[in-house]
């Protein structure tokens, strides 16, 4: 991004994934990020407050709290990122990935497709998903952190991702007497690259999967549920969804859906809840989605 770019605020949610509701907050409690005006009266912010907003979307997501990284200068918040990058040395990546990550950084979509294809006929969706996928979104945050790509790699990227995951769980089959399970993120939740990876895997076990897709009003969550005499309701809570509101919107939903559906909860910021509310299980990985699944079905087939 050119400096001294004008971002207006009905984008920044697009540019940086923390939308205008979140960022009037932090506003009022840590005087960051300040709002500015165009020259043609539009409200907006500068591509300096847009860098760091990005700078804190990875520190966040790296285990720092907001009033940790809030309002810091430029110089703080890189300096916060060395340190994460120097704390955790990188493992080493694979071939595939590495190969993977090239291709993003040269913008090639159709080598990128055609990579991931290639792999994916090597094994299994889960096999794909946990050996692949994972460790290409990994190793794409640490090159962001390092500033080898740019914003609109991250983009690039993810759309394949989405867009080739969708594919394969459409073309997957549910084994009979497996739970249904209904995947969404609430309203003022976009991230939706880790529901659709644990979808994916959950699909390839055998569960019947349906996706409300993000920015899901809890009301119609409800309705979704009896709709599709859905077993369960699986969620993500990223580190752009304020910490503090997470368990109140598990205890609100619980409170919403019948005891025979169970709510499932992952994510950056569900994790960390210190006490999870009562009827409400939280998904710390993948692997546990899946374990979770099996128990649900046993409990099913009894």
């Amino acid at each position: 991004m050119r400096k001294g770019v004008f971002v207006p605020s009905v984008d920044i949610e697009k540019e940086t994934t923390f939308g205008n509701d979140q960022l009037r907050k932090w506003r009022q409690r840590y005087g960051f990020p300040l709002l500015v005006t165009s020259p043609e009266h539009a409200f907006g912010y500068t591509s300096e407050t847009v860098a760091q907003l990005l700078l804190i979307k990875r520190l966040l997501e790296g285990g720092f709290r907001p009033g940790q990284v809030v309002g810091k200068s430029t110089q703080e918040l890189a300096y916060f990122s060395r340190a994460i990058a120097d704390e955790v040395p990188p493992a080493p990546l694979s071939k595939t990935t590495l190969n993977l990550v090239e291709l993003v950084k040269q913008s090639n979509v159709t080598g990128l497709r055609a990579h991931l294809a290639e792999t994916r006929a090597k094994g299994t969706l889960t096999e794909f998903v946990l050996n692949t996928i994972a460790p290409l979104v990994s190793a794409l945050d640490a090159a962001w952190s390092r500033r080898e790509l740019e914003i609109y790699h991250e983009h690039l990227c993810s759309s394949v991702i989405e867009r080739c995951l969708h594919a394969e769980i459409l073309s997957s089959k549910p084994k009979r007497g497996y739970p249904t399970i209904l995947f969404a993120a609430v309203a003022e939740e976009r991230h939706m690259l880790g529901l659709l990876m644990a979808e994916a895997v959950l699909a390839d076990s055998g569960a019947n999967t349906i996706c409300m897709g993000p920015h899901a009003p809890l009301d119609d969550l409800k309705m979704g549920i009896a709709a599709c005499k859905a077993d369960v309701l699986a969620l993500s809570f990223s580190c752009a969804f304020a910490t503090r509101r997470v368990r109140p919107t598990l205890i609100h939903l619980r409170g919403l859906l019948p005891s025979r559906v169970e709510i499932w909860a992952g994510g950056a910021n569900a994790t960390v809840v210190k006490r999870a509310p009562k009827g409400v299980r939280i998904i710390a990985d993948i692997q546990e989605s899946v374990d979770a699944l099996h128990e649900l079905t046993r409990q099913k087939i009894r």
